[in-house]
């Protein structure tokens, strides 16, 4: 083991388990300084999917994502997590002692880094029936018009 690795891990074990309400779900581009702001704990889903794929689950979870009718070709952080949410799994458990991921009281995305995270993050909202708002960033664009801006 690394000795950075045996630094890291009581800072991610403290982190996770300092994840109780209210807590936040937010994009790693999303807005996490105003939600620390206004007092919540925040959460970044990519790396629990990230933690799927380095603990080399993700291959399980990703076809139960695909039986709710998630296509193939969309990211698998965003298929693996939802598998592993629906199958009650969680790499968390094994490396901080969490029994799941932590319970969402809002979710904020923002489409700048994919588009897909609109869907995950619905997905999660649903399941909880927590608010959700997203930011919406153009792209593509040839100029920057005052519409834009606005």
């Amino acid at each position: 083991m690394l000795t950075a690795q045996k630094k890291l891990k009581p800072l991610l074990t403290s982190y996770y388990q300092s994840l109780t309400a209210p807590v936040a779900w937010c994009t790693s581009a999303g807005p996490a300084e105003i939600l620390r702001a206004l007092g919540f704990r925040v959460y970044f889903p990519e790396n629990h999917g990230a933690m799927l794929g380095a603990s080399r689950t993700a291959e399980r979870y990703i076809p139960v994502a695909h039986q709710l009718g998630y296509t193939g070709e969309i990211c698998s952080y965003l298929t693996s997590d939802i598998g592993a949410w629906l199958k009650q799994e969680t790499p968390l458990t094994r490396a901080y002692g969490i029994a799941s991921v932590p319970k969402p009281d809002l979710l904020v995305f923002n489409t700048n880094q994919c588009r897909e995270i609109k869907e995950w993050f619905s997905f999660f909202a649903e399941k909880f029936s927590a608010p959700i708002f997203g930011i919406h960033s153009p792209r593509n664009l040839d100029e920057i018009t005052p519409e834009v801006l606005d």
